[in-house]
């Protein structure tokens, strides 16, 4: 299916803005987990358990924030949700830079997630209602990333020189900064569907059983890739490379990222988002797996990029697909929940893998989740464009 539909950067550029700038906030911390592993650790002179529960409490406490307010989005300002959110998200990071305790930053991360997940749902319900989705999801993807990954790159500047504080205290500051876009976030629709109950919406919803298809395939597809997530770094030490080397890797991989997004953003919806969509997650899942379980640095160092441009080519039609089953932006806000919820049972799965079976078993368990969550995603993907929804 070709759509031939286009949509002008000047149509979607205010609100791919304030995508960008919701998402580099409220994924800030999921994002930065890798890295404040070791510091926490040292600061706190905690276990890798206690640090777990931790990023647990901090990713469950996202997910259910994500879940709650999927009705809150067809009823109040999305503007209004940001603020909202940005002012947890900067009283919680501000007392997490001064936390005597771990069981005290686990409070104060709590807040931050809770803030966090009210930006996020605020932003892909509205970036679900725009003129078009995917185009919409792609570019604010290359612009959230990017602004990630120059964040990862100050991580160890601002630890060297003021701790902790030199992380949380500056994402706060920084959430602030980018308050003014926020206005640019579409209000709900105001269809007669947005007054319906959540649980309502389950049981009458169009589409539901695609709905949950998608987001049953994504959760599966998500729980291999955070499980790779979690050892990136040490899987690039096994490779041989050095702490300056993989830190080189994760910032080149910014820019092989805005390629992927950028690829996305040109193709937009033109060619449907079945085809686009199994293409970027097949490689995906192929070079995750052999990533999982590389030992050569040079391999690394290709299976990695490989793996940033094919995540986010794919990103954006996962989520314009989700988009195109409800322009109001609950399966997707939904589906975003399920998405980032997978962080958290991920680690751990990881973790007892590589503990009991090592690598190598990871790397299957890796392609058996990837294998069936793409298939469920695209089956969704095809129904989509047979059904001609624009996403």
């Amino acid at each position: 299916m070709t759509n031939e539909k286009a949509t002008s950067l000047k149509d979607i550029l205010p609100i791919s803005l304030a995508v960008t700038a919701a998402y580099s906030v409220s994924l800030s911390g999921l994002y930065l987990q890798p890295q404040l592993l070791i510091p926490l650790k040292e600061v706190y002179e905690s276990s890798d358990t206690e640090i777990g529960r931790l990023y647990g409490a901090e990713n469950f406490a996202f997910f259910i924030t994500l879940l709650l307010t999927t009705i809150a989005i067809t009823r109040f300002s999305r503007t209004k949700m940001a603020l909202l959110g940005t002012l947890l998200f900067v009283l919680g990071s501000i007392a997490s830079g001064f936390a005597g305790s771990i069981s005290s930053l686990m409070f104060y991360r709590v807040i931050v997630s809770i803030g966090a997940g009210i930006i996020s749902s605020a932003a892909t319900a509205a970036a679900s209602g725009s003129k078009d989705p995917v185009r919409v999801f792609a570019l604010s993807g290359i612009l959230y990333l990017s602004a990630i990954g120059v964040m990862r790159g100050l991580i160890p500047v601002g630890l060297t020189n003021f701790g902790l504080k030199g992380v949380f205290v500056p994402l706060a500051l920084y959430s602030i900064a980018v308050i003014p876009t926020y206005y640019f976030l579409y209000p709900p629709v105001k269809v007669y569907a947005a007054e319906i109950g959540f649980f309502k919406l389950l049981r009458n919803a169009p589409y539901r059983s695609l709905a949950i298809m998608a987001m049953s395939g994504l959760l599966i597809y998500e729980l291999g890739q955070n499980a790779v997530f979690t050892y990136q770094d040490l899987l690039g030490e096994n490779a041989g490379l050095e702490s300056q080397s993989r830190g080189m890797v994760f910032f080149l991989g910014t820019f092989v990222t805005i390629l992927g997004g950028a690829i996305a953003a040109w193709m937009g919806s033109r060619f449907g988002i079945f085809r686009p969509l199994m293409c970027g997650l097949a490689l995906n899942v192929i070079s995750t797996t052999m990533f999982a379980a590389v030992k050569d640095p040079n391999y690394y160092v290709f299976l990695n990029f490989t793996w940033d441009i094919s995540y986010a080519f794919s990103m954006p039609y996962i989520m314009g697909t989700l988009a195109s089953l409800d322009k109001e932006g609950r399966w997707a806000v939904a589906g975003d929940a399920f998405w980032n919820f997978a962080s958290t049972p991920g680690p751990v799965i990881a973790t007892l893998i590589v503990t009991y079976a090592g690598y190598n078993s990871l790397a299957m368990w890796v392609f058996t989740s990837g294998a069936v969550g793409v298939a469920l995603l695209c089956f969704t993907a095809k129904q989509s464009d047979k059904l001609g929804l624009e996403g």
